[in-house]
């Protein structure tokens, strides 16, 4: 059985993909999510605690364009995915350490609600999904899609006009991005059970893993800006 993903990461791997390893099970993709999210746990503590004497503008660049190169490769290049989803989750281990201190140097207890509300997050989605509430239709992924770039454009705007930071157009965005970057949640689930019906071949439980991670690090991002927000307007 095959299945024409939407998804154009996923396209070219479903067309492509055989059943020579095994196939793809909610298993292999759990067990390598919860690794990449260890990988990114441990190397973000290490990072938090020793930001003293780990932090430099170069090593921050670096991680960034590092961790942006690894998912583009980690998606693209299924025997290479292993390698560089291990590679992102490292490298997002360490700007993850990096903001997360200097958050927690201006709130404090910020960072354990944040880890907590994206746990209780993934599951509560978890459920939904796995329960028929949301369906994720091609009407869904467009919204997705047109939500990504409106994000990014008002991003980019914000950027270009610092004297925006801290208006009600930057909570805008904030609030935007926090929804959006959970609804991409659920597309990650569909992509998943996609693969597991259509009995794509186990070596693409990294893909989908990386995926996952990715959106997991999102979210978490905009709980931080958004308790960060909560914590000022008291």
């Amino acid at each position: 059985m095959r299945y024409r993903s939407s998804n154009p990461v996923f396209r070219k791997s479903f067309e492509t993909s055989s059943t020579i390893d095994g196939a793809v099970t909610y298993t292999n993709v759990g067990i390598r999510t919860i690794l990449l999210l260890l990988v990114a746990g441990a190397v973000g503590v290490y990072t938090y605690i020793n930001l003293e004497t780990l932090f430099s503008w170069g090593f921050l660049i670096a991680a960034l364009i590092i961790g942006f190169v690894s998912v583009i490769i980690g998606t693209r290049s299924v025997n290479l995915s292993p390698v560089f989803s291990i590679v992102y989750a490292i490298s997002e281990g360490y700007v993850l350490g990096f903001i997360s201190r200097l958050y927690s140097l201006e709130f404090e207890g910020i960072i354990q609600t944040a880890v907590a509300t994206t746990f209780i997050v993934l599951l509560i989605t978890m459920l939904m999904y796995s329960s028929g509430i949301v369906k994720v239709t091609k009407r869904f992924v467009s919204f997705l899609v047109i939500g990504l770039i409106s994000v990014i454009v008002m991003s980019l705007i914000g950027l270009l006009i610092p004297s925006l930071s801290g208006s009600n157009f930057y909570y805008l965005i904030v609030g935007f991005s926090a929804i959006l970057s959970v609804l991409f949640l659920f597309f990650d689930f569909e992509n998943i059970k996609t693969c597991v019906e259509s009995g794509t071949d186990r070596k693409y439980s990294w893909v989908l893993a990386l995926g996952l991670m990715v959106t997991l690090v999102w979210i978490y991002l905009e709980i931080l800006r958004l308790l960060a927000i909560f914590s000022r307007r008291r």
